[in-house]
């Protein structure tokens, strides 16, 4: 998932996996890198990537909810992850349908006919799909790093650094048209994910085996 997050945010900023279609004239430029098989072959690759983030996001979550096992709020944070975990999956998995998929289409559908207005409004569509999502996964961090905070589950500082992190990913959306911006600002929520991921695997290895 970590791999994925990477490609998916800072190298496709680089490599331009599609034009920014907030950008005045967005249309004239769509129209002739669709026209282009080997930037619709990179935008597949891209899709196929992305969905990676919330296939591997599936276990992660899964295991987030051990993390407050023990508290007396166990059964609500489970609640809150699960159905947070849900939509963020949900939001991301459109998102990436909308940005992205329209390569999926053009490389399966030999008779489908490119309108350039059409791929702007999905395009346009993704900014709403993704930042629905990142309002769950912004949820779901505050509440897990609250609930460490109170009654442990995850080391003091990794647990203040999620409630900062959940609330500048609810914040995201703001700022959802500058798109490096945009990228930038999930690193904190990354790394909190990253390290939980540490402190989860760390759990398991030190739990004594079945006989």
């Amino acid at each position: 998932m970590v791999a994925a997050i990477l490609v998916n945010g800072p190298l496709s900023q680089a490599l331009q996996r599609v034009p920014g279609f907030w950008n005045a004239g967005a249309g004239d430029e769509l129209g002739p890198y669709l026209q282009d098989p080997a930037n619709v072959d990179q935008m597949v690759m891209f899709f196929a990537l992305s969905n990676l983030i919330f296939v591997f996001a599936i276990g992660f979550f899964s295991g987030l909810r051990r993390v407050v096992s023990s508290s007396g709020l166990s059964d609500w944070v489970s609640g809150v992850v699960s159905i947070g975990s849900a939509v963020f999956l949900a939001g991301g998995l459109l998102s990436e349908t909308l940005s992205t998929g329209i390569a999926v289409v053009l490389r399966s559908t030999p008779d489908y006919h490119l309108d350039v207005n059409s791929v702007l409004l999905l395009q346009g569509l993704w900014s709403t799909a993704i930042a629905q999502g990142q309002v769950a996964l912004g949820v779901v961090v505050i509440t897990v790093s609250v609930v460490s905070i109170r009654v442990g589950g995850l080391p003091r500082w990794l647990a203040w650094f999620g409630a900062i992190a959940g609330v500048a990913t609810i914040l995201r959306p703001v700022i959802i048209t500058e798109v490096p911006l945009f990228i930038a600002s999930f690193q904190p929520t990354f790394l909190w994910i990253a390290a939980v991921s540490v402190v989860l695997l760390l759990e398991r290895s030190r739990r004594p085996v079945a006989q």
